[in-house]
């Protein structure tokens, strides 16, 4: 381990410590920003963002209110809207 690695190694674990708090932060929460439904729904905060102003074709805009500039999302809320379009694919696709 050279020298630079000893004297930053604190501030990379202190980091580390930081994010996987803020994970366990928006998992056991009911609300969630943006970013937040962009990790639950493992895409991205852009992508989010695009269905929550309804510029997706073919798919409805999420269950949102707005704050300001922050638009949160009620991760129950969230659950729902999936299912119905996990239901709805799942009515579209032709069966052979």
């Amino acid at each position: 381990m050279s020298t630079y690695d000893k004297r930053f190694y604190p501030e990379k674990r202190r980091l580390q410590y930081q994010e996987q708090k803020q994970i366990e932060r928006q998992e056991q929460s009911e609300i969630l920003d943006v970013r937040g439904a962009a990790a639950y729904l493992h895409c991205s905060p852009s992508h989010v963002s695009n269905i929550l102003n309804g510029k997706v074709p073919n798919v409805p805009p999420i269950p949102h209110v707005h704050a300001g500039r922050l638009r949160l999302i009620r991760k129950e809320s969230l659950i729902e809207w999936f299912k119905a379009q996990e239901s709805a694919s799942l009515e579209t696709v032709p069966k052979c």
